[in-house]
């Protein structure tokens, strides 16, 4: 007997190594999956502009970083005492202007050149539904906590989603040729744009996808593997509205199936008993055990970057 419907996900003929260099762009899920990466010692770097979530405003934030045109103080917006800018997520918000302006810039020279040298983007969207500030007639990638009045609320159409998605494949290629590029649809869901409105958004955002997959630009299901897979409330977190550790774990091992070989996988376990012992506490205050145990962890990490220097620990 069959209980459940397990996606059967082809495996990638193109493995992923510690060597490599791995960026990510998009939703919360992308930050998740480039969390576990480097958990695992793998050089991953996400999000130049925070999360974002819509495909627009995802392709602005590639956009910024494979041009040579730095943020300047006309760049920022001000509202309740904080200078902020729509193209970024609210971390990057601050009092002084000249501080959001050295976070953006800064960061953005640095994801540059993690982008350059990435064997593998992820691209994660999030939602097709957008928010375009009233007044200047900008898409925004975050709100700031701005009262609802001062935007207008509209689904993309085929053809922006389309045309986001040929930006963000173009502009990569510029900068790096030989990158493979994997795109997902996050399962986390935006029902406060409502039930019938989330499906609609994640069913367009597939469609869209779908039309510019090749050898060399492929798809994760991410979406499905939650939806269809799991099916279940209980990996769901308590807003059921993200998937909870268990959910992202299981994900975390189809991924696994699909782009590790074994010894990128042996290698991953021992870095996971590394972090584990990391992790660990003495049971005593007393100073030998600290000591002790402080040797061990020094021991343990010497030997690990030894055997593969490779990895970021």
């Amino acid at each position: 007997m069959k209980l459940r419907t397990e996606i059967q996900i082809p495996v990638s003929p193109v493995k992923i190594n510690h060597s490599q260099k791995l960026y990510f762009s998009g939703s919360c899920f992308s930050e998740n999956i480039a969390a576990k990466f480097s958990y695992f010692g793998f050089d991953a770097l996400a999000n130049s502009h925070g999360i974002i979530y819509n495909p627009v405003s995802i392709e602005n934030c590639i956009l910024d970083l494979t041009i040579d045109k730095p943020y300047e103080l006309a760049d920022l917006n001000h509202y309740n005492g904080k200078y902020f800018s729509y193209a970024h997520h609210g971390i990057f918000s601050n009092h002084d202007p000249e501080q959001v302006l050295s976070n953006i810039n800064e960061t953005i020279l640095l994801h540059k050149e993690h982008l350059k040298q990435a064997s593998f983007v992820f691209i994660t969207f999030g939602t097709a539904w957008v928010y375009t500030e009233s007044l200047e007639n900008i898409l925004v990638a975050n709100c700031h906590k701005i009262p609802g009045s001062h935007f207008k609320k509209r689904l993309l159409t085929e053809s922006e989603i389309g045309s986001a998605i040929q930006t963000i494949i173009a502009r990569i290629r510029i900068v790096n040729a030989q990158a493979k590029i994997v795109f997902t649809v996050s399962p986390v869901k935006h029902l406060k744009d409502g039930f019938i409105e989330n499906q609609l958004s994640k069913s367009l955002l597939n469609v869209c996808l779908h039309s510019y997959l090749d050898e060399n630009v492929t798809y994760f299901p991410a979406y499905e593997i939650m939806n269809d897979d799991l099916r279940d409330y209980r990996f769901w977190k308590e807003d059921m509205l993200h998937p909870n550790e268990l959910a992202i774990e299981y994900i975390w091992q189809k991924f696994s199936e699909v782009y590790f070989s074994k010894e990128t996988l042996q290698i991953m376990k021992e870095v996971k008993q590394y972090r584990q012992l990391v992790s660990h506490r003495p049971l005593s205050t007393h100073p030998d055990e600290i000591s002790t145990l402080e040797n061990k962890k020094n021991a343990e990490y010497t030997q690990l970057k030894r055997k593969y220097p490779q990895l970021i620990l």
